[in-house]
């Protein structure tokens, strides 16, 4: 380790008896005598266990998205690239989901934001406990998630079979009754009874099929026609389907139109 004749903040983590674990930035550098001979190592190490959390902290808050927790765009799509990734290791097809909360807006408007935030912290709940520890929920942005499921089959059939199954008991657990109850500071206790549903776009993939871009376009545009179809449905998105093209090509233009 000290081939070199010294280590600059080389961390290290160590633990005590108790299982306490402590980072520590560690220096060293020998010293000889006057006529070069070794005579000794000067080591100091130095408590950063403070600094890694914070650090750790911050890089949470970049990645993970402050209201409900979950990761955010930039952590979803450093999580889709990565299942993609793997698509070419295991042949197996995957599954990309967006979805979209019917009706939000209607209760924004007659119940406030505060009241919707808790709508969409129960939603990103009720999606969490439907899926494996493997699977990946995301909020996309306003009242948008994004559901990656990894490495379902290499038969196509199969994969599409499971993926609508995973999409079907999503959207039955967001249609059942929302109780939301306010506990705001110096205001009453207030609890709101709420219905509402969700349009979801299923797309399936492996590596080859599509940029990560064209992915989320895909499932986007799916879930648009789920919507336009009266909400509370699923849509897989089918490439044969000049319907979903349609969608999908305007989604593109949108896309280009918002890019700075």
């Amino acid at each position: 380790m000290l081939i070199k004749k010294k280590v600059i903040n080389y961390e290290l983590t160590v633990r005590a008896l108790d299982g306490k674990e402590t980072v520590v930035s560690y220096n060293a550098t020998t010293f000889y005598d006057r006529d070069r001979r070794l005579q000794g190592v000067f080591a100091t190490a130095r408590d950063i266990t403070d600094r890694k959390q914070a650090e750790k902290q911050i890089l949470d808050l970049a990645l993970h998205d402050t209201l409900t927790g979950l990761p955010n765009r930039r952590l979803l799509n450093e999580r889709l690239s990565q299942t993609m990734v793997a698509g070419k290791r295991t042949g197996c097809f995957n599954a990309l989901m967006f979805m979209d909360v019917d009706k939000f807006k209607l209760l924004n408007d007659t119940q406030g934001h505060y009241v919707g935030d808790l709508l969409l912290i129960e939603v990103a709940r009720r999606i969490h406990s439907c899926l494996r520890e493997a699977d990946v929920v995301a909020r996309f942005g306003g009242d948008e998630f994004v559901v990656i499921l990894n490495e379902l089959d290499v038969d196509r059939d199969s994969s599409t079979t499971h993926s609508l199954m995973v999409a079907e008991k999503l959207r039955a657990a967001l249609d059942k009754l929302y109780l939301l109850t306010s506990e705001r500071e110096d205001q009453p206790e207030i609890t709101v009874e709420y219905r509402c549903t969700a349009s979801i776009g299923v797309v399936l993939f492996k590596e080859s099929e599509g940029s990560r871009d064209d992915l989320l376009r895909w499932a986007d545009a799916a879930m648009y026609q789920a919507k336009e179809a009266g909400g509370n449905s699923i849509q897989l998105f089918d490439p044969d389907n000049p319907i979903f093209q349609e969608n999908s090509d305007q989604l593109e233009g949108q896309n280009k139109l918002a890019e700075p």
